[in-house]
């Protein structure tokens, strides 16, 4: 499997390249997006058109979130030219929002139910220092009985329930979203709605799993390390050249390890649908023996 998810990762990769003006379609979305949600976060409520502008923003966010979902989508299922990336971009948008809506409220539920958890399983710093001072007080006077300090104890609970947010919110419920818009863009929306049992428990296979696993790290993984990583320079203006570089390519990977996954969650699904329609088709009867001829 491992060998199988590579191959069409890379060859996603390599066909997204080939088509470099879908690309620059996609990148514009996306630029625009991002615009809308900087713009959104740095203007300031205090004037009439001030806050006209903060409401424009808040309402462009999610449409543009939308828009690029579904251009990014739409390039999974095989649309290459740029003009009709564009195009079905504005018409899939309300299909997107429409199946992202309930992905939303998961999440919701998701992070609430989290938190109630979190609450249970976090370690308190107040006990462990408690416990510190009684230890370093009672041993206080005698060098001889001092015992070296321990090391801190695992918190396993706070292990597991740090993996566990992370496979929820970081994996599954985006890998489902994924899986929803690929197969609105390509069956509509009746039809993501129909077999939406199918598209959740193809979306929750190992080879999706670990296809967007694996896509996590570029699309992920890397753009994180790239914008809190700082490089020091002597000077501020090569400081702010070498931020500019870095926010620059974490763009670059994001757009394009997202797409890139998308795709061969796409070819995935379509291989998947074709293999079972395919075991659908009943067995073809065989012919009946036709009467031998009567010759004179």
């Amino acid at each position: 499997m491992t060998k199988n998810v590579l191959s069409a990762l890379f060859s996603a990769a390599r066909g997204l390249l080939r088509d470099w003006r879908a690309l620059l379609a996609l990148a514009f979305l996306y630029a625009a997006l991002i615009a809308a949600f900087v713009l959104f976060i740095t203007t300031r409520e205090a004037t009439t058109a001030q806050l006209a502008l903060t409401a424009l923003a808040a309402v462009a966010v999610p449409v543009l979130f939308c828009a690029v979902a579904a251009a990014a989508a739409a390039y999974a299922v095989g649309e290459t030219r740029p003009a009709g990336i564009l195009r079905r971009a504005l018409g899939n948008f309300l299909k997107v929002l429409t199946l992202s809506l309930p992905i939303l409220a998961l999440v919701v539920g998701t992070v609430w139910a989290m938190n109630k958890l979190e609450s249970r399983v976090k370690h308190d710093p107040r006990d462990e220092a408690s416990a510190q001072y009684s230890a370093n007080m009672d041993g206080e006077g005698d060098d001889s009985a001092r015992e070296p300090r321990p090391k801190p104890k695992v918190r396993w609970a706070y292990v597991f329930y740090s993996a566990l947010r992370l496979l929820l919110l970081g994996v599954l419920l985006p890998l489902i979203a994924v899986h929803l818009w690929i197969a609105a863009t390509r069956d509509g929306l009746g039809g993501a709605l129909r077999k939406h049992h199918r598209v959740i428990a193809r979306a929750l296979s190992a080879r999706s799993v670990f296809t967007y696993t694996v896509g996590m790290i570029v699309f992920a993984l890397l753009p994180y390390f790239l914008i809190i990583k700082r490089t020091p320079a002597s000077a501020g203006s090569v400081e702010l050249t070498l931020l500019s570089v870095r926010l620059l390519a974490a763009f670059a990977l994001t757009l394009f390890g997202f797409v890139a996954t998308a795709t061969a969650l796409a070819r995935y699904d379509a291989g998947a649908d074709a293999d079972a329609a395919l075991a659908r088709q009943p067995d073809p009867q065989p012919r009946p023996a036709e009467p031998a001829s009567v010759t004179s």
